[in-house]
């Protein structure tokens, strides 16, 4: 292989992740033990700001954010309807009078699938190209408006 192929395939790998790495297209992934195959945009926000802290079966929701980026810009608009400083100075004012924290964030779709995959009520969200590893599913959101 020639220096110019060398780079021509490093040129195409960046392209690609930088392309993975920007879809904001989510899925809302739980662990497979989790029996639970759909979820209302309502659910989604309740369990997120943690006024719903269980679910149906009686276990711990473990909601898992995402670091800033594209796809946690995605989330926020499509899916709580506020800005990421509105959510930000919402778990500041949670933390203080409450002692409530905001949900972990983790910076990859590697690391949410890991921390969804260990834990039975866990859930999060990953590019739609994400493969996905066996320990977790894909749920459908209902009455999500476009």
């Amino acid at each position: 292989m020639t220096w110019r192929n060398g780079l021509i395939i490093i040129a195409i790998m960046l392209a690609l992740q930088l392309a993975l790495a920007q879809s904001s297209n989510i899925v809302f992934i739980v662990n497979t033990e989790n029996h639970t195959e759909k979820i209302t945009v309502a659910e989604l926000r309740d369990y997120y700001f943690k006024r719903k802290r269980r679910w149906s079966n009686g276990e711990t929701v473990r909601f898992m954010d995402r670091t800033a980026g594209p796809l946690r810009d995605a989330f926020l608009k499509k899916y709580i309807g506020k800005s990421n400083s509105d959510v930000e100075l919402f778990w500041i004012g949670q933390k203080l009078y409450s002692g409530d924290s905001a949900p972990l964030k983790e910076s990859s779709d590697i690391t949410t699938m890991n921390f969804v995959g260990s834990l039975k009520g866990a859930i999060g969200y990953v590019s739609e190209v994400t493969v996905l590893r066996k320990n977790v599913k894909i749920i459908k959101v209902e009455n999500v408006s476009e």
